[in-house]
């Protein structure tokens, strides 16, 4: 999108000088020297253009993404939570010492 921007810009300023030159019945050298400075300005111009309006669309659909998805995240969420803290209940309160007691008998003979 980028590169047709900056092309197509490119190629309608040079149309559009080589028409108004041969209009004003400048010579050819000198219509073909404008015509090939205001294409290649007008695409360095299209260049800078379609990569602005690449962006604003790419941040764009990253932002309705997020809208749109953005109740089965919490959906998620809120069952790995609940998955979780099934999971912490089932743990001794003690925090599972008893495994660590003897490797620290194991380790004292």
């Amino acid at each position: 999108m980028v590169r047709l921007c900056g092309a197509s810009l490119g190629l309608f300023a040079f149309a559009i000088a080589i028409f108004q030159g041969l209009l004003a019945g400048n010579p050819a050298l000198v219509v073909l020297s404008r015509a090939l400075w205001a294409l290649v300005l007008f695409c360095m111009i299209g260049l800078i253009a379609g990569w602005v309006s690449y962006r604003v669309l790419d941040e764009h659909a990253l932002q309705r993404s997020r809208e749109m998805f953005s109740e089965i995240q919490e959906e998620e969420d809120a069952e790995t939570s609940a998955g979780s803290r099934l999971v912490d209940a089932g743990r001794p309160a003690s925090g599972g010492s008893e495994t660590s007691v003897p490797s620290q008998a194991a380790a004292g003979n």
